[in-house]
């Protein structure tokens, strides 16, 4: 039983590191949720959630010089 439940917990653990989507509010709080890198959030959005709180589609975004992405980022709290 004991390995049932090693095993259990590793794949809740794995999981919470594998997750790749988080809802905007999550992204915004402090500290960060563990395994989510501080200068790339825009990455962990849905595209909804992206053009909510950027104001551009991702393809929008990701045609701005990086300066401006960088920009951009702070400005909506996402940096």
């Amino acid at each position: 039983m004991e390995v049932s439940n090693q095993i259990t917990l590793m794949e809740g653990i794995l999981a919470k590191l594998c997750k790749t989507i988080y809802p905007l509010a999550d992204l915004l709080a402090r500290p960060l949720l563990e395994g989510v890198e501080s200068l790339k959030l825009e990455i962990y959005l849905t595209d909804e959630d992206f053009e909510f709180a950027l104001d551009m589609t991702r393809d929008e975004y990701n045609a701005l010089p990086a300066w401006k992405q960088v920009n951009l980022k702070k400005a909506k709290g996402l940096f």
